[in-house]
């Protein structure tokens, strides 16, 4: 047919001609046929020209359009097409025009009506190409619609139901063309990627995907149409428009045409973030597993190993390979696994009085280990049942445990054959553990005494003595005191009890029964005073005898001087002078034996006016002698201030006494901490040799007769009794011809 025809079957008119060329023509029987057949056929029928305005249009088309034929004539083809299909088709008409290609494929267009309407159709085109040059174009339009009966109307439902699905499920679903621009998007995939469905129809699908998995995914949709296969997966991350990106599972298939050529792609995508969570979720406690040193297994209901971790396959010897599908009677003995099971039943069943058991698991070396397992029911969607176990080598803590039985044992052997009472109590007081012999001495059992308090055991006015002892052991003090109770005499001593760390856990109660002792010592003390009393009526007995010898043995040497020889009055000095020796020791006896009794209450003391009153009292010895006597500065200390300078009198007394030829040199010193004062007095005289230094300190011990030196043998253990009397302790160092250092210590003065 040619253009003309074509025109004028579609027009009425003729090129050349007026509206009245048809019916006064020779042709117009024929063209009346031409255009009876031409109006009379279902499909419309039209002809763009170069600038794709209509140059005809049958009455189908305006029938279908609902614009008049002069509406339409001279109108662009986008009156009727979408922006879309109108630029697709130019497109198409372009690279078919530059490939020489006349005879082109069907198209899919959406015809819009006059009334707002939209209608699918289907084009059939042909290019008109005169010399080389673009004329237009004719096709064929048919109208879907027109697809007859049931099949026409069950493709529709079955559309209207793929569409429905489309936009239902809650995958991302997308169509691409052959250059990978979006032709079709849900709505969920517009949500995932938070784009528009406007905005991203026509885009490239980089815009919402790396360039590299684009590129991935186009090379594999080329790939599968090319091998006719069905669908590929990939995991890329959506980029969404706020910048953020969604992991997600990309699943696609080609669009072939019917003539095996790629068309483009379908995409389904789904958001696996929580997938992605989950497996990292999973990555982490795997790591833990595998991480930690306990022993991890899971079993079925048959009790075969499905999981072992590295750590439960070392604990055994084996590798994970061994022990998986293993039954767990290859390292526990059956009556173990039944009990598992046990628990596990409870478990189930919230039931469970126990979680965890100890066993003795068996190593792949034949070895046995103490074990603690502790288990839990796996969750579940079928009926099976799995129970995983934590499993921890418990052979230290074993070895602990007996050391610590051991000990308790030793410690409760020692508690109860300790010959006084111990007890343990907390901080309320309450006795927590007790033992010893003397409960029974006193009618007591431990039960009787542990978990009662001082103040259900004890009278009032006992509780009230001791109560401040046994609240100073939590403030880390001891203390150590006397009471009685059940008519005997008691010495106790609190203390604090710890733990490794230093801790104060518990108080300890230490008690001895001391009636006895406190009996024998009232027994001396009353002995030590009759002996006093006889020690004191035996010297002031005495003295007066001696007074008498010595007045009487004087008053015959001045009356009977002169007719007494030589030897008479040698013998009556001997007499006096030996008479006069007994007193001094008398005395000296007196002072010794009333250093306990007779002493002065302790105070606070300055050791300077002490040496000061004592060297008044040798001042004439000092000035015969010629000594020279230098002191370091001395300190307070707490004492009876009489005795003490009785003992720095007689320490200087024996260091003038004992200084040899030269004139004497005595150096004090004194030397300061917190509890005591040791002080010592050093001269440079004669000394004493090592055998005799302990022997000093005797009464009546001397080390010269009374031709060599003066003195009553006393003096030294006097000074020993009135240092012990003060709780400290006196003592020599000396080297024969290099003098000595005589050192006592008493206490420091309180502040």
């Amino acid at each position: 047919m040619s253009v003309s025809i074509q025109y004028a079957l579609m027009t009425g008119r003729s090129e050349s001609t007026s509206t009245d060329f048809w019916p006064g023509s020779d042709g117009d029987v024929a063209l009346d046929r031409f255009q009876t057949l031409v109006n009379t056929i279902d499909d419309g029928l039209y002809q763009l020209d170069s600038a794709e305005q209509f140059v005809a249009v049958n009455d189908v088309i305006v029938e279908w359009t609902g614009y008049s034929r002069d509406e339409l004539l001279g109108s662009h083809v986008s009156m009727i097409l979408a922006e879309t299909d109108a630029t697709h088709v130019e497109r198409t008409i372009r690279e078919h025009l530059q490939n020489g290609d006349t005879d082109l494929p069907p198209l899919e267009l959406s015809i819009q009506t006059a009334a707002g309407d939209d209608l699918v159709c289907e084009v059939r085109y042909n290019l008109l190409v005169t010399d080389g040059e673009y004329q237009g174009s004719v096709g064929v339009v048919r109208d879907k619609r027109t697809e007859t009966g049931v099949a026409r109307t069950e493709r529709e439902q079955q559309l209207a139901q793929y569409e429905t699905i489309i936009e239902t499920i809650e995958d991302g679903i997308y169509v691409l063309d052959d250059e990978y621009r979006f032709e079709t998007v849900n709505q969920a995939y517009a949500d995932l990627t938070g784009y528009s469905r406007e905005e991203l129809l026509g885009s490239h699908c980089s815009l919402v995907v790396e360039d590299t998995v684009s590129s991935t995914a186009a090379d594999a949709s080329r790939e599968l149409a090319d091998a006719a296969a069905n669908a590929a997966t990939i995991e890329a991350d959506v980029l969404r428009k706020d910048g953020t990106r969604v992991p997600a599972e990309s699943r696609f298939s080609p669009i072939v045409s019917t003539d095996g050529e790629y068309d483009g792609t379908v995409g389904v995508v789904r958001d696996i973030s929580e997938r992605k969570a989950r497996e990292q979720e999973l990555r982490q406690y795997e790591t833990i597993v595998e991480t930690v040193q306990d022993g991890i297994y899971v079993v079925d209901e048959e009790g075969i190993f499905t999981m072992v971790n590295e750590s439960y396959a070392e604990l055994l010897g084996y590798s994970p390979g061994e022990l998986l599908g293993s039954h767990v009677s290859m390292v526990v003995e059956g009556d173990v696994h039944q009990h598992a099971q046990a628990i596990e039943d409870q478990l189930a069943h919230d039931e469970a009085d126990e979680t965890s058991i100890e066993a003795t698991v068996q190593r792949a070396d034949g070895t046995t280990i103490p074990a603690e397992a502790t288990f839990a029911i796996l969750p579940s969607d079928s009926d099976g049942r799995e129970r995983v176990g934590v499993v921890r080598d418990i052979t230290e803590r074993k070895e602990r445990e007996r050391a610590l039985e051991e000990s308790e044992q030793r410690y409760r052997t020692l508690i109860d054959h300790f010959p006084g009472a111990v007890g343990l109590y907390n901080e309320s007081f309450e006795y927590t553990v007790a033992g010893g012999e003397l409960l029974a001495d006193l009618g007591l059992s431990q039960d009787e005494i542990v978990g009662t308090t001082i103040y259900d055991r004890y009278p009032d006015d006992l509780v009230e003595q001791i109560e401040p002892y046994f609240q100073a052991v939590f403030d880390g003090e001891s203390n150590t005191f006397e009471e009685q109770y059940h008519d005997r005499d008691l010495w106790a001593h609190t203390l604090p009890v710890r733990n490794s760390a230093g801790d104060i856990v518990a108080g300890m109660l230490m008690v001895q029964d001391i009636t006895e002792r406190k009996e024998y010592q009232r027994e001396i003390e009353a002995s030590n005073e009759r002996l006093e009393q006889f020690a004191y009526a035996a010297s002031h007995d005495l003295q007066e005898p001696l007074r008498m010898i010595v007045s009487y043995l004087q008053l015959i040497e001045r009356r009977y001087h002169d007719e007494l020889d030589e030897d008479g009055r040698e013998f009556i000095d001997f007499a006096v002078d030996g008479a006069q020796r007994m007193q001094e020791m008398i005395n000296g006896l007196l002072n010794y034996s009333r250093v306990q009794t007779r002493g002065s209450a302790f105070e606070s003391v300055d050791l300077e006016t002490v040496l000061e009153n004592a060297r008044d009292d040798l001042q004439v010895k000092i000035d015969e002698s010629g000594a020279e006597i230098t002191a370091d500065p001395l300190p307070r200390v707490t004492g009876d201030p009489g005795q003490l300078r009785q003992v720095f009198q007689n320490l200087l007394s024996n260091a003038i006494t004992y200084s040899g030829e030269d004139s004497p040199r005595i150096q004090i010193s004194a030397d300061t901490n917190d509890e005591e004062c040791v002080i010592s007095v050093r001269d440079e005289g004669i000394g004493i040799d090592v055998e005799s230094q302990d022997r000093i300190f005797e009464v009546f011990q001397r080390l010269h007769n009374h031709e060599e030196h003066a003195g009553t043998g006393i003096g030294l253990a006097l000074c020993q009794r009135i240092v012990e009397r003060h709780g400290g302790e006196i003592w020599v160092e000396s080297e024969p011809g290099e003098g000595a250092t005589f050192t006592f210590t008493v206490p420091v003065a309180s502040e």
